[in-house]
């Protein structure tokens, strides 16, 4: 099911044309996968953005020439080169991607613990750390770059990202009970209930769930649910012109407004008011000045 087709985006940082398009895939895969998209024709002033953590997995393949960069967090001018395609591992630090060149890029957001079925690894080995594909998969990867540079048409593409995951899946298509328990309270109420209730409610013991849960997402319980209340404050605030800063630390779970900018500064680098001046077209990513 297709969920936003191309369009012409305005942001802070300039006017530009580019497509953005993204594509809920059927069932069984729509059980891990979030959605699929095709980002083209991005080419913003500056060249590099920070990108914020949501604990989430992505999967990143280039379409063109260009190769996939990233810098160095304590080194910003330290480049590191990924090949055609990657897998980003569930970040709870930002990371900084490079802008410089306009590319074709297709992606797979996967819902938290969802990447499980195509992996032969805990997920929590990719904690804050990015893989080539091509280490995780092999030579299927080069085989799917090519299925996927033979279809013509975006929908096509799609397809073809459909068809070849559900044949890279090296593990049957279910889910932990347990850990499908704790995301959806986690996810539905991040911040209204204590995490030993629902531990409570599980019927394993803290340090059992808490070692499948890392398993599975790729985050401690914890550390998944604090970035969960950091990303609805940027829920809360995306794009907006004036913020009551206190409202939304309270509307979002902190005790105070001192604890709010702790946390917001130890996901982001950043203080509250430079986010709202330097972010870009989602929510999730920053300016860097050049």
């Amino acid at each position: 099911m297709e969920r936003l087709h191309g369009f012409d985006f305005h942001d802070s940082c300039r006017a530009y044309a580019m497509q953005l398009r993204t594509y809920t895939p059927q069932a069984p895969l729509s059980g891990f996968v979030d959605y699929f998209w095709y980002f083209e024709g991005y080419s913003p002033p500056h060249s590099k953005e920070l990108t914020l953590p949501d604990g989430s997995i992505e999967l990143v393949i280039s379409l063109s020439d260009a190769k996939i960069n990233l810098f160095d967090r304590e080194h910003k001018d330290l480049m590191r080169t990924y090949g055609s395609s990657v897998i980003c591992g569930p970040h709870s630090e930002f990371f900084i991607i490079d802008t410089s060149a306009e590319t074709t890029v297709l992606g797979i957001h996967f819902k938290p613990g969802g990447i499980v079925p195509f992996l032969n690894m805990p997920v929590n080995e990719l904690h804050n750390i990015h893989v080539s594909l091509e280490t995780m998969w092999g030579v299927r990867v080069q085989e799917l770059r090519e299925a996927l540079f033979v279809s013509k048409t975006v929908d096509d593409k799609f397809r073809t990202l459909e068809d070849s995951l559900i044949k890279l899946a090296s593990r049957p298509l279910i889910r932990h009970p347990a850990v499908s328990f704790a995301l959806n309270e986690f996810l539905s109420l991040p911040h209204t209930r204590p995490l030993s209730d629902v531990i409570g409610q599980i019927g394993l013991s803290q340090r059992r769930f808490i070692q499948i849960f890392k398993e599975e997402v790729g985050l401690t319980p914890k550390l998944f649910c604090r970035l969960r209340r950091f990303q609805e404050v940027l829920n809360r605030i995306d794009h907006a012109k004036s913020v009551n800063w206190l409202d939304v630390a309270i509307a979002c779970g902190y005790y105070d407004q001192m604890h709010f900018i702790k946390d917001f500064q130890a996901f982001s680098s950043l203080n509250p008011t430079e986010y709202l001046l330097r972010q870009c077209m989602h929510q999730n990513h920053v300016a860097l000045p050049n």
